[in-house]
C-alpha cells in the first residue's frame, strides 16, 4: 500500500512539472506597421493615473533613477522583437505633461482611461503601452539564500488609440518561492538556476512574459 501511494505521489509530481514547463500560447503579434508608444514606468497613486481598480502601495516609493532603469529595460526588450516604429518614453512624457496641464484637478479631473487615451492620441501612435508598478519589495539576503524573497506586482496595459479601448491587460504578481514551496513554478525555478533574484530581475521576467502574451 505504501509503495502504491509513493508511486502516485511521484506520478502527480511529474504531471505537475510537465504542466508547469509546457509553453503557453502567445497572443497574435501586433502588426509591425502599427506605431507603438511607450509610457514611462510609474506607481499609479493619483486617480488620473489609474487604469484599473489597483492603486500602488505607498509603503515604498521608487526612485526616479530606478524607474529610468526599468524604462531602459523595457525599451531593450522591445528592441529584441520584430522591427516596428516605437516612440520612447521621452515623447510620451511630453504628451503626459501637455494633457495634464489641461486637466482641472480641482473639479475632479479626468479618469485614468481618458487621460491615457488623450496621451496616446497626442503621440499619434496606434497603441500605447502603460507599465505600472503596484508593489515592490526588495530581496533580503543573497542569491543563494534569503530571509525575505523579492516581490513585485507589475501591470501592463495596452491601449488601442484609434478604437479608444483597452486592447490587453497583463498583471504579473511574483513573490519568488523555492521549488519545495511551489512545484507549479518549476520552469521558473530551473530557468533562474535555483537562485534568488533581485526584484529588478523579477520585473525583467514579468516583462518578457507580458510582452509574449500581448504579442509584442
Amino acid at each position: 500500500m505504501r509503495n502504491w501511494t509513493m508511486t502516485n505521489i511521484c506520478l502527480w509530481s511529474l504531471i505537475l512539472l510537465l504542466s508547469a514547463c509546457a509553453p503557453r500560447p502567445a497572443a497574435p503579434q501586433l502588426p509591425v506597421e502599427h506605431t507603438l508608444a511607450v509610457a514611462g514606468f510609474h506607481q499609479p497613486l493619483e486617480g488620473w493615473q489609474l487604469l484599473s481598480t489597483s492603486r500602488a502601495e505607498q509603503a515604498r516609493t521608487l526612485s526616479p533613477g530606478l524607474l529610468d532603469e526599468l524604462d531602459a529595460m523595457l525599451m531593450e526588450l522591445l528592441g529584441e522583437g520584430e522591427i516596428r516604429a516605437v516612440l520612447g518614453t521621452e515623447a510620451t512624457k511630453q504628451c503626459q505633461e501637455l494633457v495634464l496641464s489641461g486637466v482641472n484637478t480641482e473639479r475632479g479631473g479626468i479618469s485614468g482611461l481618458r487621460y491615457w487615451m488623450d496621451v496616446g492620441a497626442c503621440t499619434r501612435a496606434d497603441y500605447l503601452l502603460v507599465p505600472q508598478i503596484l508593489e515592490w519589495r526588495e530581496r533580503e539576503g543573497g542569491e543563494w539564500g534569503v530571509t525575505e524573497p523579492g516581490r513585485v506586482v507589475l501591470e501592463l496595459t495596452l491601449l488601442n488609440i484609434p478604437n479608444q479601448r483597452i486592447a490587453q491587460r497583463f498583471q504579473y504578481d511574483e513573490r519568488q518561492r523555492s521549488l519545495s514551496e511551489d512545484l507549479l513554478q518549476a520552469d521558473r525555478f530551473f530557468r533562474r538556476g535555483g537562485k534568488w533574484l533581485p526584484t529588478k530581475e523579477l520585473v525583467r521576467d514579468g516583462l518578457r512574459e507580458g510582452m509574449r502574451e500581448m504579442g509584442l
